[in-house]
């Protein structure tokens, strides 16, 4: 349950959504629907599902203490990453890839900047945008990522 670690007091000014399903021991898991939208093979390469509205999605979250794993089912398509904090950032890594976010906290959600990006130690000029919105049951998330595509969708948790 890395999310309370990070975000510390300010964890509690989520919406009731995102600081339930952050705070679920063990993990949580969630489904909703999500919209795809990319180029093509760039965006396959790194692992998006095919293009398309209303793709039926699912969030399992395994957590403890210290890491996170992340597997998201859109339609067809599995993604995992991997989640930790260090030195006060979160690191999330999805397969060779390793990104270093800032997140920030408030009472409509989380955003988190990219401050750097790297594929196997090298460097990356990536550019993502990504925050999710939380309401009283359900929360909306947006991730962008700059020349390659983007999802979008609602999810809920479920028991």
């Amino acid at each position: 349950m890395i999310y309370r670690q990070l975000l510390k007091v300010d964890f509690e000014k989520l919406p009731r959504s995102l600081r339930e399903f952050h705070a679920t021991p063990g993990g949580g898991r969630a489904e909703g629907k999500v919209t795809v939208r990319h180029a093509g093979l760039l965006a396959r390469l790194v692992g998006f599902p095919p293009p398309g509205d209303d793709i039926p999605a699912r969030l399992n979250v395994v957590a403890s203490e210290n890491r996170e794993v992340w597997t998201r089912l859109f339609g067809q398509t599995t993604l995992r990453s991997a989640q930790w904090i260090k030195d006060g950032m979160l690191v999330e890594t999805v397969g060779p890839i390793r990104m270093h976010f800032r997140v920030l906290a408030g009472e409509f959600g989380m955003r988190f900047e990219l401050l750097r990006a790297s594929l196997l130690g090298i460097p990356l000029p990536l550019r993502i945008e990504a925050c999710a919105n939380g309401y009283d049951s359900y929360w909306e998330f947006e991730v962008t990522i700059a020349r390659i595509g983007s999802y979008r969708g609602v999810m809920a948790p479920v028991s």
